[in-house]
């Protein structure tokens, strides 16, 4: 069901016709929304989360942010080991934008699957997520819901040490309106 849901919202995106409710909204209930969805297997694997996001209103589709930091959050789940496994997010804010960090203590990627991570249907682990399940759509979904916001996003990893995902959200789009 999850993968039909996925090549759908990918369609849309390259048409353009994924539908964006942008509303001033507090960037802190969307994480919190995120964190409660997969509340049940953060429980069940002991995996420790910090959710160090700032009660900041920002434009934005509440629903589809959700969808951003709740993909992001599952694919740090697959890395981390349970028991010892730590997420972190957290904001930076600055007058043009809000950004929004997802860290883990997980396994990391190799180097040279980084630069194609938010294509779609790459898996820079095809036996991993087979194993834990996954379409390799998620991250290029990711993508085009930030960019749609008129955001940016990028990824840091480093293998046996963790893995960072960064995702910005303008305050206001560049017509001036909000």
């Amino acid at each position: 069901m999850q993968l039909i849901s996925d090549l759908l919202d990918v369609q849309k995106l390259e048409l353009g016709q994924l539908k964006m409710k942008k509303e001033n909204t507090d960037i802190r209930a969307t994480a919190d929304r995120s964190i409660q969805t997969l509340q049940p297997q953060i429980e069940e694997d002991g995996i420790t989360i910090i959710n160090e996001v700032a009660s900041i209103v920002a434009p934005h589709d509440s629903d589809r942010i959700t969808q951003v930091l709740t993909n992001l959050i599952r694919n740090s789940l697959k890395a981390v080991k349970p028991g010892t496994g730590k997420i972190r997010i957290y904001s930076e804010d600055s007058p043009a934008e809000l950004k929004i960090i997802i860290s883990d203590n997980g396994i990391g990627i190799p180097y040279d699957k980084q630069s194609k991570l938010f294509t779609k249907f790459y898996q820079a682990d095809a036996s991993l997520t087979r194993e834990k399940g996954g379409s390799g759509l998620g991250l290029s979904i990711c993508k085009g819901i930030v960019e749609a916001h008129g955001g940016k996003i990028s990824l840091q990893s480093t293998p046996d040490s963790g893995t960072t995902v960064t995702f910005s959200l303008p305050k206001s789009d560049h017509r001036g309106a909000v």
